[in-house]
C-alpha cells in the first residue's frame, strides 16, 4: 500500500463480523453492544465483530449466528483469525460499548443491564482462551461511534462528549 492510499472502510452492523488482512478501518456503533476487536500486530491482520448479547439461548443454531452472541462471537472472531495466518500468542483484544441505555430513563434494573453483562462475558471469554485485554471503554449510559484501524491496531472510540484513541 502506497502511503497515499486510504484505507479500505468496512461498516458493520448489529451481529456481523469482518476480518482484514489489509489495512482497513471498521466501523459500528455500539450502545449495550460490544465492539470487540482483535488484531496481530506482527502480521497486520485485524477484525471486529459487533456483539448484541451475551449468551445464545439456541445452542442448535450456533454455526448461523455465532458472532451475535459473547460466548460465541469471542472464539469466532479467534478462530478466523489464526485461521487468515494470525499467530495465537500475539493477538490482543480492546472492547467498546457496554452502556446501560435504560439509565437514561431512569430505570436501575439489573436484569435490564445487558451492556454491563455482555462486557462481563466478553471478558471471560476471552480470559478463557487467553487473549489479553489491552484497552476497553465500556459502561456509563450513552452510545459510541468505534472506528477500529487493522493496520496499527488502534481503536477509536467517539461519543458526544469527547474522542478516545485506545
Amino acid at each position: 500500500m502506497k502511503k497515499e492510499d486510504k484505507p479500505q472502510l468496512i461498516q458493520i452492523g448489529m451481529a456481523e463480523m469482518v476480518i482484514s488482512k489489509t489495512p482497513a478501518t471498521i466501523i459500528t456503533t455500539v450502545g449495550s453492544c460490544i465492539a470487540l476487536c482483535m488484531y496481530d500486530p506482527i502480521i497486520k491482520i485485524g477484525g471486529m465483530v459487533h456483539i448484541v448479547l451475551p449468551n445464545n439461548p439456541f445452542p442448535s443454531e450456533e454455526k448461523k449466528i455465532k458472532q451475535k452472541y459473547a460466548d460465541t462471537a469471542v472464539m469466532a472472531l479467534f478462530s478466523d483469525l489464526i485461521l487468515e495466518g494470525a499467530d495465537r500468542e500475539r493477538i490482543r483484544a480492546k472492547i467498546a460499548g457496554g452502556a446501560n441505555m435504560f439509565l437514561k430513563f431512569g430505570l436501575k434494573c439489573e436484569a435490564l443491564d445487558i451492556g454491563a453483562n455482555n462486557a462481563k462475558m466478553t471478558k471471560k471469554k476471552l480470559a478463557e482462551i487467553h487473549v489479553p485485554l489491552i484497552a476497553e471503554d465500556t459502561g456509563g449510559n450513552h452510545a459510541r461511534r468505534i472506528k477500529f484501524d487493522t493496520d496499527s491496531g488502534r481503536m477509536t472510540v467517539i461519543t458526544d462528549e469527547e474522542v478516545k484513541v485506545l
